[in-house]
């Protein structure tokens, strides 16, 4: 151990992934993917088994997790919806409380603001900062027959026959400049006489496809040890009516995938779940060795999920388990390990995270939909609804989904509702809607009245209008770019400078053993 204790009120890490459903991990009964450092976060933390996304799409998911709402009530409906600069995040409240904020990696910020309370940004978004991923306002089933072109940020099913071994790619460029960073960031903190608790986000890209990693990484696994789907492939006119037009919305008419195809996606993708977990011991390694591990709760999850083939379907967009699970692992030094089955969402980070800083709920004074599971960290029981939902492309209306104790309903305007009793039917194979089974109605009143059905179709249209219209003058003329471009950070303490003497200045960047 080196360094010293700074502060009485601990420190955060919240470490984010993107695209990693959580039944592959060990932690959750995952028997082939390796990855030691996560387990041992998991051994050493508590995990929670039912961990849902409010969104299976990337910037809504992570706009809802930062400010604890719904995406829908703040307007986060797709991948091209600005992230108002006026709604308050943890990071702000956080920051607030005299907490140090600061982010390395993605959060899929887009619009002018690309702070959004955190006080450095460490490295710029992989992904661009404008409205251009703005999808056309055009709701209907896609169709078999239908000539499609495909936006920009839309998955085609073309890239999972790109799986296999490279010797680099843009994410793990990408993933590695995030990791770099955030461990020099821990022992500037340590070395720093701002005596401020820390909180820092590290989110990166990975295990997002193309299902493509090193060598290594490719290595550690063989085609005749990867598991098949724990649902095989469905004919596609055996499928419900939304996973139908998922099907065609995302191509899969077009590119027929193979048996090997199937195999060689899984394994990228557990050599890219194998990478991340590396790069998480990179950033704990730091932690520990700068001495702020004693005093430091971490957070590890994703902010959604993937079907990697499940059921014959890929990526997201869809409210089925494999989409919408995630991992969430939260290791406090103060309190012992655990498991809890109790529902949880990214949602509750907002308000677990002002918790474990010792905010009060009193001091909240801003509306969130979360709620804390700090109680459940302490080995406490909690319960209570969790929420979803899916209004991007691939759908035609929003679908929105309710998870309480083990019932989980799919509700929707334009498709058969859907009810799973999860305790029985974890893989979502028995559709018990419209069988007289007594949480259907229980749970439909309760979405009727978290979501307007009625009129929100009609406001997401509204607003992608508006966003397409904005991104096409923008892009006229000069050109003003949102894109965040990092700065240099320390740099009158870092290294030698006018005035700086030798052999004080050397020491100056000294931490020691203890």
């Amino acid at each position: 151990m080196v360094g010293y204790m700074k502060t009485s009120k601990p420190n955060i890490i919240l470490f984010m992934v993107d695209q990693l459903t959580s039944f592959v991990l060990n932690a959750y009964g995952g028997s082939v993917c390796q990855t030691p450092n996560i387990n041992a976060l998991a051994k050493r933390g508590i995990v929670f088994d039912n961990a849902y996304c409010p969104y299976p799409l990337c910037a809504p998911s992570r706009f809802g997790m930062m400010a604890g709402r719904l995406p829908s009530k703040i307007g986060a409906y797709d991948n091209g919806a600005e992230f108002p600069a006026a709604t308050p995040t943890f990071a702000h409240y956080l920051r607030q409380h005299d907490y140090y904020t600061c982010i390395s990696g993605k959060m899929h910020f887009v619009g002018p603001d690309q702070y959004h309370g955190f006080e450095e940004r460490l490295t710029t978004e992989i992904y661009p900062a404008d409205m251009s991923w703005t999808p056309t306002p055009d709701f209907r089933d896609t169709t078999k027959d239908e000539e499609r072109s495909y936006e920009f940020g839309v998955s085609t099913i073309d890239t999972v026959r790109d799986a296999g071994p490279i010797a680099r790619s843009m994410q793990i460029d990408y993933d590695e400049d995030v990791i770099h960073h955030a461990v020099r960031e821990l022992y500037t903190r340590a070395r720093s006489e701002d005596d401020r608790p820390f909180m820092m986000t590290v989110s990166l890209t990975q295990p997002h496809d193309p299902y493509v990693t090193t060598k290594p990484f490719w290595e550690l696994y063989s085609d005749e040890g990867i598991d098949k789907p724990l649902v095989p492939f469905i004919p596609v006119e055996q499928r419900d009516p939304h996973s139908q037009s998922l099907f065609y919305h995302y191509g899969q008419d077009k590119c027929q995938l193979s048996e090997q195809d199937y195999r060689h996606a899984r394994r990228g993708y557990y050599g890219m779940v194998s990478h991340i977990d590396a790069l998480f011991g990179e950033l704990l390694k730091a932690l520990n060795n700068s001495g702020l591990a004693e005093n430091t709760v971490v957070v590890f999850s994703s902010d959604h999920g993937d079907m990697i083939g499940e059921r014959g379907m890929w990526f997201k967009k869809t409210l089925f388990n494999p989409a919408i699970q995630v991992p969430l692992i939260v290791a406090h030094p103060d309190h012992k390990p655990g498991r809890t089955n109790a529902p949880v969402s990214l949602l509750d980070i907002f308000p677990t995270l002002l918790d474990i800083a010792g905010i009060r709920s009193d001091d909240i004074k801003t509306e969130i939909d979360g709620r804390s599971v700090l109680p459940a960290i302490k080995g406490e029981n909690i319960d209570g609804p969790v929420f979803a939902e899916h209004i991007d492309g691939g759908t035609a209306a929003p679908r929105v989904c309710v998870r309480d104790g083990n019932m989980k309903l799919v509700l929707s305007r334009a498709y058969p509702t859907q009810l799973f009793d999860l305790s029985a039917d974890p893989l979502e194979l028995n559709n018990l809607a419209g069988l007289g089974h007594k949480a259907e109605n229980t749970l439909s009143t309760l979405a009727e009245s978290t979501w307007c059905l009625d009129t929100l179709l009609d406001d997401v249209i509204r607003s992608q209008t508006e966003r397409k219209l904005v991104d096409s003058a923008l892009a006229k003329g000069r050109q003003e770019r949102w894109d965040f471009v990092p700065r240099p950070l320390h740099q009158n303490t870092q290294y030698v400078r006018r005035g700086d003497a030798f052999p004080a200045v050397e020491r100056r960047g000294y931490l020691r053993y203890s």
